[in-house]
């Protein structure tokens, strides 16, 4: 199933396979990891550059010297998932998984979408659309365990974020009403 569908297309992939693998936007990985590996260019040629003497050990190279061991990692989770095509958001009758985490539609309470997300009304700082559409996530919310379990699925896998909130949402209540009926 391609990461560039919507929740009609999920929906009817869902209905006939029982099952919706979403693998993440390569793409956009790739892209990722060659923009945070530039950076990390930047870095190391400033700490080489203060080393060297051609450059004062100011505020700059220091920050680098903190910073490299911070941005290697993230280069290479991305370059990782770009490269292995992995982790997969698996949505099936039984739950949604991603990589290692799983949760079975008995276990989820709740799907927050980017939009959705709570917020003081009084926060002066971040304004009411503040986050739309920048920077979001899906979070599958559990029973138990809510930070450690917490399924949250990003921009790396689909485009259209609330979309899939919505559909999970859909589907995690589906099952609900199922279980209440059964």
């Amino acid at each position: 199933m391609g990461t560039g569908l919507g929740p009609a297309d999920w929906a009817a992939e869902f209905g006939r396979a029982g099952e919706v693998r979403i693998p993440p936007r390569r793409r956009v990985t790739a892209l990722k990891a060659v923009l945070y590996g530039f950076l990390v260019a930047n870095e190391v040629a400033s700490v080489v550059s203060a080393a060297l003497g051609r450059q004062s050990w100011r505020w700059w190279p220091l920050f680098c010297v903190v910073a490299v061991p911070t941005a290697v990692p993230v280069v290479w989770m991305y370059a990782r998932i770009s490269l292995s095509g992995r982790p997969i958001l698996i949505v099936d009758r039984s739950g949604v998984s991603l990589g290692r985490k799983r949760l079975t539609w008995d276990e989820i309470t709740a799907i927050e979408s980017p939009s959705s997300r709570r917020r003081r009304p009084s926060d002066p700082r971040r304004p009411v659309d503040a986050s739309r559409g920048w920077v979001g996530f899906v979070t599958v919310v559990p029973a138990v365990d809510r930070r450690k379990r917490q399924i949250s699925v990003g921009g790396d896998h689909v485009n259209d974020l609330e979309g899939l909130a919505v559909w999970l949402d859909a589907l995690a209540r589906e099952h609900q009403v199922g279980n209440r009926t059964a």
